[in-house]
């Protein structure tokens, strides 16, 4: 059974117990109140009847009768050693029942009004009584019938109305139910959708502030995290196959030029005065290709869990160590340094030399030996800046996109000519976020290029894991 045929079974089951307990209610009030009428009816009509000298100067129950009106009433009387004096009112009724049946009359006074069977004649209410000399007992009744006749008609008349009203709420019910539940059709729909490979597929949210609002917007944003989740294993997947093709196709390059000058070598194909320089040579690719895969494992490693080792790092004084080696690698380079004071944060130390270290690197693979170059570190903020500058021939807009890809080497007229395996720049953006940070890049041809490295000066715990 469908949540809409439930929730109107539930609705109408509850609206006619609703409706039966009214009905029920009202009856029994109704009836009480109109029993009510009768006995005091009753009572006036009895003690009228009891003052009255009529009753202890004749034998006549009409004289009685007479004294009390009106003619609805019934009345019996009889003397005190039993004999019935007479019986007015319903011919239906067999003399004697009511005196037979009533309870017998307190001494001087009027009984409580009773409920009489009397068979075919029906049902009555009655009190007793005795005359003021004792000697003559009566009965004054009224039948039932009147008091049942109008509650059998409002029960009627209550049946009849609960039926329209109850037909009215059904199908008023089915429209309200069928309209609060068209949310949950359209997530229904929606979901069969996705399930079909429509992933952009979101539901129509009508009213936020309903339930079924809420739960569509829930559902809207579980869609488009999934969708997310998704797009981003789809770019991962794809990144990982780029990624697997280009280190294949980087390391291929050193293997073969090993494997190459080894067979030169084991033929003997190379001179005895030519062995020296190609062993050198087949052993500068052999540590070619260790550079690639050390840094292609230290790159897994910041993505898959950065194992760093934090602590207070003074970024002018690393910044300062590097431009001195980068001095004594190349001195006739112009290399300034523009450090106000020591800049203090918490991180890796030997990440951040590697971060200056590929930076400086890059200026020397990619810039004239004279270019000159400015490294700067300062504070913006919550944040450490360092940032590398060059004055060397700078990149063009789609190198400058592509600056962060891995294995992404620059064309040689942008960069000078020389050539790397292009995983420098990569490793430095990798560093900057597993502390929290981030790397930036600007450049223009002729303009040099300018590398901005961003760290956190005081990182969470949560953005600095730690070994």
């Amino acid at each position: 059974m469908t949540l809409r045929s439930r929730l109107l079974l539930v609705m109408i089951a509850l609206t006619v117990v609703a409706l039966a307990v009214t009905g029920a209610t009202s009856a029994f009030a109704l009836r009480s109140y109109l029993v009510g009428r009768v006995d005091d009816q009753l009572q006036g009509a009895a003690s009228l009847a009891r003052q009255s000298p009529l009753l202890a100067g004749t034998d006549r129950s009409e004289v009685l009768r007479t004294a009390i009106a009106p003619t609805e009433y019934l009345v019996e009387t009889r003397r005190e050693d039993g004999t019935l004096l007479g019986t007015t009112g319903n011919g239906d009724l067999r003399p004697g029942v009511l005196l037979d049946r009533a309870p017998a009359p307190p001494a001087g006074g009027i009984s409580v009004p009773v409920t009489i069977d009397a068979g075919e004649a029906g049902r009555y209410r009655a009190v007793s009584f005795t005359g003021p000399n004792g000697r003559v007992e009566a009965v004054v009744a009224l039948p039932l019938q009147p008091v049942r006749d109008t509650v059998v008609r409002l029960l009627l008349v209550e049946s009849l109305t609960a039926l329209a009203v109850l037909a009215v709420l059904s199908a008023i019910a089915r429209l309200l139910i069928a309209q609060g539940l068209r949310p949950l059709d359209q997530i229904a729909e929606t979901a069969g959708a996705i399930a079909e490979g429509d992933l952009s597929r979101r539901v129509r949210v009508a009213s936020p502030g309903t339930e079924a609002g809420r739960l569509a917007l829930a559902v809207n944003g579980m869609l488009a995290r999934i969708e997310g989740a998704l797009s981003a294993r789809a770019r991962s997947e794809e990144r990982l196959r780029r990624f697997v093709a280009d280190a294949s196709h980087e390391l291929r390059t050193p293997l073969t030029s090993v494997r190459g000058y080894l067979q030169l070598l084991r033929l003997g194909i190379v001179t005895p005065e030519g062995r020296p320089d190609a062993v050198r040579r087949a052993d500068d690719e052999a540590a070619r290709m260790a550079k690639i895969i050390d840094d292609l494992l230290y790159l897994a490693r910041l993505d898959q869990e950065p194992r760093l080792e934090p602590g207070p790092v003074d970024l002018s004084q690393v910044a300062a160590d590097s431009v001195a080696d980068a001095l004594t690698v190349e001195p006739d380079r112009p290399i300034t340094l523009d450090a106000q004071g020591p800049c203090t944060v918490t991180a890796d130390e030997g990440a951040v030399r590697q971060i200056l270290a590929n930076l400086l690197g890059n200026v020397r693979a990619h810039t004239p030996p004279r270019a000159p170059a400015r490294v700067a570190v300062r504070v913006e903020g919550d944040e450490a800046v360092v940032e590398v500058a060059d004055e060397g021939p700078g990149m063009g807009p789609e190198t400058l996109d592509r600056a962060f890809d891995r294995f992404y080497r620059a064309a040689s007229a942008d960069r000078g000519g020389a050539s790397g395996s292009g995983l420098g720049l990569p490793i430095v953006a990798a560093i900057a976020q597993a502390h929290g940070g981030s790397a930036r890049i600007r450049s223009a041809p002729g303009e040099g290029t300018t590398v901005q490295v961003r760290l956190p000066s005081r990182p969470t715990h949560d953005e600095l894991p730690s070994s």
